[in-house]
This record gives C-alpha cells, sequence and structure tokens, in this order.
C-alpha cells in the first residue's frame, strides 16, 4: 500500500502521531531528498531503518514502473516531501494517478500544510481561495497568471522565493490595484514567524504570499 505522509513545515512538533507510526512500520519511503528526510527521521528517533529512494519532478516519471512493483509485491511504501502535504507543488500525483488506474491502495497521512497555515495567518477572508503554487519566473508569463486569475472570487496562494517578494509584490498591484490587500507571511511555525502587510526590504527565510 502506498501512503502519503505530510510532514512538518518548520516546527518538529507538529508531526501527527499517525506519520510516526507509519515511519516505524514501512518498507520504503520515497523521498524528495533522501538526506533531508533521514535527518527527519533521526530528529524524531524512528527505531525502524526504511530504505529511503530519491523521489523528486525530474525522476518521478522515470522511477514510476519500479515503484509499481514494489507495491504489487506487497511492499509498504510512504511517500514524503521536503515539508509539509506531498503533491502541492510537489512530485507524488502520476503516482497516484497510477495507482488508481491499476487498483493499488492507497491512502494520505493529513498534517501540516503552507497553504492552508498562510491562510489562516493571513486574516483574510478564505471562504473561497486559489492555490497558485510557484508562479512562473518569465515576467510575461507571470502577469499573465495573476491576470487569469483576477476576476476569481476568494484569496490567493502564491510561493515564492524571498529573491523575488518584492517584485511579485509590485506585480500583484499593478495588476490588482493598489487597494488589494497582501500579506507576506515568513518562516512559519517558526521562531521567527512573521506577517506582513507590504514589502519592507527585509524578507527572508521561506515566504508565502497571500492576496485579495
Amino acid at each position: 500500500m502506498l501512503y502519503i505522509i505530510s510532514t512538518p513545515i518548520g516546527n518538529l512538533k507538529d508531526i501527527t502521531l499517525r506519520a510516526i507510526d507509519m515511519f516505524e512500520s514501512i518498507d520504503i519511503l520515497l523521498c524528495e531528498d533522501t538526506r533531508k528526510t533521514g535527518i527527519l527521521l533521526k530528529e524524531l528517533k524512528i527505531g525502524n531503518s526504511p530504505k529511503l529512494i530519491s523521489f523528486y519532478d525530474e525522476v518521478e516519471r522515470q522511477k514510476i514502473p519500479q515503484i509499481i512493483e514494489m507495491l504489487k509485491e506487497g511492499l509498504e511504501i510512504g511517500l514524503v516531501t521536503d515539508a509539509g502535504t506531498p503533491l502541492l507543488s510537489d512530485p507524488g500525483w502520476l503516482l497516484v494517478r497510477k495507482c488508481q488506474e491499476l487498483g493499488i491502495k492507497y491512502t494520505a497521512i493529513p498534517g501540516p500544510s503552507a497553504v492552508i497555515n498562510a491562510l489562516v495567518l493571513a486574516g483574510l477572508p478564505m471562504g473561497r481561495f486559489s492555490y497558485l503554487g510557484f508562479l512562473p519566473k518569465r515576467n510575461g508569463e507571470r502577469k499573465k497568471v495573476l491576470e487569469k486569475y483576477r476576476e476569481v472570487e476568494g484569496a490567493k496562494v502564491v510561493y515564492e522565493s524571498p529573491l523575488r517578494t518584492e517584485k511579485l509584490v509590485n506585480e500583484i498591484k499593478e495588476v490588482y490595484g493598489e487597494k488589494v490587500e497582501i500579506r507576506i507571511i515568513r518562516e512559519m511555525t517558526k521562531k521567527f514567524e512573521e506577517v506582513k502587510t507590504d514589502w519592507d526590504g527585509e524578507i527572508r527565510g521561506e515566504v508565502v504570499v497571500v492576496f485579495t
């Protein structure tokens, strides 16, 4: 069976009891970065030693046949990303779809999600929201995505590098107007967690931008 396991986005104490149970029992763990996952298992003091296999965007298609064969053999396989809930701007959905096609059992172990956590911290209406993920790096393509969602009701959530946050904020104001409400949320669940209402030139760490 395949287990899609959510992991902490910052604070290690956000790991769930179910996730710990799965780490203690699975045979194989598919990892976006085996080094980071190895450190996580060590910090959680996991006694089990599942085989760690690299599983990131560039190799997902290539490794799916091998993983499917292991699942057919009855091995218990977990899937994690570097942080948060797998499949959201991370590898895994192609594997899940293949499991659906072949009738292979799978389930999700829910837990931390940067999208939901950012919406809660933003203090903006969140009855409806759109997840835009990482926007294209090219200016024209980024603007097209922002314009496409301009008429969509509700908050929008974007993952962004701190190096491009200022540029993103300026583009949002250009497309949505100066009255747009923006929240820049950084280092969620960590010691220096912070919610800013505008760019001030001092954004560091992992960033999620929410606006409406």
